[in-house]
């Protein structure tokens, strides 16, 4: 199949988003041994996924953070492999002692954040989205507490159970619903959109300048992508993949 690249993919607005990733890591930038904190993740063991964790362990170590990979056999498509999120997260938090971050592997890391995250005081830290409010599953952090496990497990029974639904979907019902009852079991800690920072996405401008540590790049686009043109002989590539190509290549030309 032939596909087109955009040369105008990028607006005025889409690029205003953009933070540079640093070229010379500072002894501020990174982590410290006393950041008691683990980082885990897990990918596929498909090409695609395998690099983009690449990717993602190359700019934790210039940071000194240590991030603890695991790669599975596809659980069948995009939807039930990012479902496999619960499980994979109830697994480990019984197997990591102390605070626990997870961030998807289609990320970079600009600043370490594990300082920040380990003083809080809540079971688990997540972002919402600051266009229209939707959990973001795409970087957890949980405490090493029993109602971080509850809330895990709790999680994991309605992934299986409704498995027509997106993982973050299910979350952020299972927090809703308790938030909302008269005694709440998990304390909750809103993330600003620095730990979440789609490199693209217009409202973040809407928050005040601040520190980024974590940029997601959206690996989604290009499996929807590839589903969207399979069987076609002729494409043009969405602008939004055209975006996530070129993003890329200038953060590899800083990491490799």
């Amino acid at each position: 199949m032939v596909k087109l690249g955009r040369e105008y993919a990028w607006r005025a607005k889409n690029r205003k988003v953009v933070v540079p990733l640093a070229r010379v890591v500072t002894d501020e930038m990174k982590a410290s041994e006393d950041d008691a904190v683990t980082v885990v993740a897990y990918h596929t063991d498909d090409e695609f996924y395998t690099h983009e964790a690449r990717r993602m362990c190359a700019s934790a170590e210039r940071l000194g953070i240590r991030v603890k990979t695991t790669a599975i056999s596809s659980q069948g498509g995009w939807e039930a492999n990012t479902s496999f999120k619960a499980a994979y997260l109830l697994r480990e938090r019984d197997i990591v002692s102390g605070p626990m971050l997870y961030v998807d592997v289609d990320a970079v890391f600009h600043v370490s954040p594990l300082k920040y995250l380990a003083s809080l005081d809540c079971d688990i830290a997540v972002y919402y989205d600051l266009g229209d409010g939707h959990l973001v599953s795409a970087t957890l952090f949980f405490q090493d507490t029993e109602a971080a496990r509850h809330l895990l497990a709790e999680w994991n029974r309605q992934c299986i159970a409704h498995p027509e639904i997106w993982d973050q979907e299910v979350l952020q019902s299972v927090i809703a619903a308790d938030q909302a009852s008269d005694n709440p079991r998990y304390k909750v800690f809103h993330l600003p959109v620095g730990f979440c920072w789609i490199f693209d996405r217009e409202d973040n401008l809407r928050a005040p300048k601040q520190q980024v540590y974590i940029e997601q790049l959206q690996a989604a686009r290009v499996v929807h992508e590839n589903l969207r043109t399979s069987g076609k002989l002729f494409s043009i590539r969405k602008s939004k993949v055209q975006r996530r190509m070129d993003r890329i290549r200038e953060i590899e030309d800083v990491l490799f």
